[in-house]
């Protein structure tokens, strides 16, 4: 290496040896206000040197939330700049080199995942996408060789930063996971609608006769072709994944003869692959969880709907909104918000309390008769509002035990022996009704209690009330009657992955995997961890849950390129997503407030469970979204797509749903947020 001054260059290498470099502690390094120096960009120590320090700088400022000055940013970008023209063919950087050897592991290699870092880093915390689709792209190379190698001593890192790597590194290891890929152990396949993958996935390819290999041609979004054979047409796409860039991708399995020939196509599939998890492109809350839950909780106490309810005990049905059509939905989120508000504001417990049991004396008051086989079921569907005009005279079996879920905690307050014996003719009418599968239709009419269709009901939500029942009562009929419904999911979805879409206002699927939905399965997931502590198979099956949930509807970045193009048009531009978000469901591909509720409490359960720190990230992530999300008043948006009055080239400009906000939503939000808050004080993160 031609060295021109001698001694000073030797200085300036060793100034940056792992020893110098690393021994500056935390507070220093984010505190600290030194800007990138001057450099020779033709100089190779110069070049080196630039590398590491604009990391550093750029690390304290993504990972530290130090602020970054424009003469900072400036050097940066140069360096970025030449740094680019520097790359040769295979993507590798020019005079980056031999000297870090001296003082930095990893030698060449290192200095190459300084830059892949260098580029990432500095792209977000500029706002270039281009240079995180380079950091993002030579990273992707690199692992594909072999393993990360480390450039600097981790262990004297700045803690938030070690954090960081340390999560990106457990997130790299966690995204080689396949999710239940069909073919293998008869697993059916379960993706034939899914319009996006975070994890590896593998198609439904058929056999060609005489073919004895397969070859697999994975054109990314940049046009590059990624290539890999197998002895099946189903194999996952593992061995190329981590290479292939966020963006359109089309898969393409060729048969090959013995002789290397192709003799047929065994199968296509055009999908998006999606961004997966990093934290340094997140916004942190602009509010504690401790505040945002309380302002949600206020918010939710003043719902307009709210007063109508109290002056004149019953919804406003004129309205033909959300809150007015789907009454046991909606009043049982209101019970179980006023219970909570009861408990946080105790100068509004007596209203709060009033209003609880007006939403439950409604409820009591519409119940089917004692007459219906439905006895005591409250009410799916009222008013015309949304679709409950169309399902009228229907029930949803999701939705009665929601409703003596609410009784049962509205009796633990007021001691109110007309809701216990309420939450008890529900229970039973569940027990008469459950079918020798363990489970119940979906959708029942009223009138003679004949299914409404042949859909068989995700039972998690009724296995829960029997569960909180069998609590309160000790009646172990009511347990037993779970674990037969819990044997369905085992016998059901849990093998077949058929997490339908269960939800009022959309008609149930007629083939499966048409409405794949996170909701059941992450019920399910939570359900696992808290029954089974301990218990391995079921704490990996979770995972799974947890995987495919991520895998499917957590948006970490839209679904489409940073200039807006690339994107499906469904109603709502997937370009104009509020993220990190979660989507409800493939038949309302939109992201869901609750949705991201869900998530979180599913992160956090198997937080619990394992204390992987990567799923407390991620639940935090997701959790400082729907703070972010929240306005001044306290409301949470249901929908997180630009509304007028965003800084957002779209706001306004979308037609938002009819109905307005979900009152159960933003009830679930609050939830949520409350148990963030009460892990941070906990554990002090």
């Amino acid at each position: 290496m031609d060295i021109k001054s001698g001694e000073m260059k030797r200085a300036i290498s060793l100034r940056f040896s792992a020893v110098a470099l690393m021994a500056v502690s935390c507070a220093a390094l984010c505190q600290s206000a030194y800007a990138l120096p001057q450099y020779d960009p033709h100089d190779p120590i110069d070049l080196n040197f630039g590398v590491l320090e604009a990391l550093e700088r750029v690390e304290r400022a993504c990972i530290c939330h130090e602020g970054d000055g424009e003469t900072d940013r400036r050097r940066t970008l140069r360096l970025l700049n030449d740094l680019d023209w520097r790359r040769d063919r295979a993507g590798n950087y020019a005079m980056l080199g031999d000297w870090a050897k001296k003082g930095i592991g990893g030698g060449q290699r290192g200095l190459q995942f300084a830059c892949a870092k260098l580029f990432h880093l500095a792209g977000v915390l500029y706002g270039y996408p281009e240079y995180v689709a380079t950091g993002r792209s030579i990273e992707a190379r690199l692992l594909a060789e072999g393993p990360e190698t480390a450039f600097r001593d981790a262990a004297s890192l700045p803690p938030p930063v070690r954090r960081y790597y340390e999560l990106m590194a457990e997130s790299h290891e966690d995204l080689n996971n396949e999710i239940r890929p069909g073919g293998r152990g008869g697993s059916p396949f379960w993706n034939g609608n899914a319009l996006v993958f975070i994890y590896p996935p593998a198609f439904d390819f058929k056999r060609v006769a005489g073919a004895v290999r397969y070859r697999f041609d994975v054109l990314d979004d940049r046009h590059v072709v990624h290539n890999f054979t197998s002895a099946e047409p189903t194999a996952s796409l593992k061995p190329v994944w981590q290479r292939i860039p966020v963006g359109f991708t089309t898969v393409e399995c060729t048969a090959l003869a013995a002789d290397g020939g192709e003799i047929g196509v065994a199968g296509r599939r055009t999908f998006w692959r999606n961004t997966p998890f990093d934290p340094a492109q997140y916004a942190p809350a602009k509010r504690s969880y401790g505040e945002a839950c309380a302002l949600a909780l206020d918010y939710l106490f003043r719902w307009p709907d709210l007063k109508y309810l109290e002056e004149h005990g019953e919804p406003d049905v004129s309205k033909e909104t959300n809150f007015t059509s789907y009454p046991s939905k909606m009043l049982s989120a209101v019970i179980h918000v006023m219970l909570r508000v009861a408990e946080s504001f105790p100068d509004r417990r007596e209203r709060a309390l009033r209003i609880a049991r007006i939403a439950a004396a409604y409820l009591l008051r519409n119940r089917a008769p004692d007459s219906s086989p439905l006895a005591g079921f409250t009410p799916t569907y009222a008013s015309k509002g949304q679709r409950a005009d169309d399902f009228g005279g229907q029930h949803m079996l999701i939705y009665p035990a929601q409703a003596g879920s609410a009784f049962l905690a509205l009796h633990a307050a007021t001691k109110d022996g007309e809701l216990l014996a309420a939450a008890r003719k529900i229970a039973q009418t569940y027990l008469r009704l459950q079918d020798k599968d363990g489970t119940w239709y979906l959708k029942m009419n009223e009138k003679d209690g004949s299914p409404v269709s042949g859909n068989r009901l995700v039972p998690t939500g009724v296995i829960a009330f029997l569960e909180e029942i069998y609590a309160v009562t000790g009646d172990a009929e009511y347990r037993a009657a779970g674990d037969r419904a819990f044997a369905f999911i085992d016998r059901g979805p849990l093998a077949d992955w058929n997490w339908e879409g269960q939800f009022e206002d959309i008609t149930p699927s007629s083939k499966k995997y048409q409405n794949l939905t996170k909701h059941n399965a992450c019920e399910t997931a939570i359900y696992l961890v808290k029954r089974f502590p301990g218990d391995r198979r079921r704490i990996a099956q979770a995972r799974d849950i947890l995987r495919y949930a991520e895998d499917q509807f957590v948006m970490w970045r839209s679904p489409c390129r940073s200039d807006g193009t690339g994107s499906w048009t469904p109603e709502y531009p997937f370009c104009s997503w509020r993220t990190p978000a979660v989507v409800e469901q493939y038949d309302c591909y939109s992201p869901i407030d609750a949705s991201a509720a869900k998530l979180i409490r599913t992160y956090l359960a198997l937080y619990a469970a394992e204390g992987k720190a990567l799923d407390l990230a991620k639940a935090q992530a997701l959790g400082d979204s729907t703070v972010n999300n929240q306005d001044a008043s306290g409301r949470i948006r249901t929908y997180w797509i630009p509304e007028a009055g965003d800084d957002d080239p779209l706001a306004g400009a979308i037609r938002l749903p009819f109905g307005g906000d979900w009152y159960n939503c933003m009830a679930a939000d609050a939830i949520a947020l409350d148990q963030l808050n009460h892990l941070k004080k906990k554990t002090n993160l």
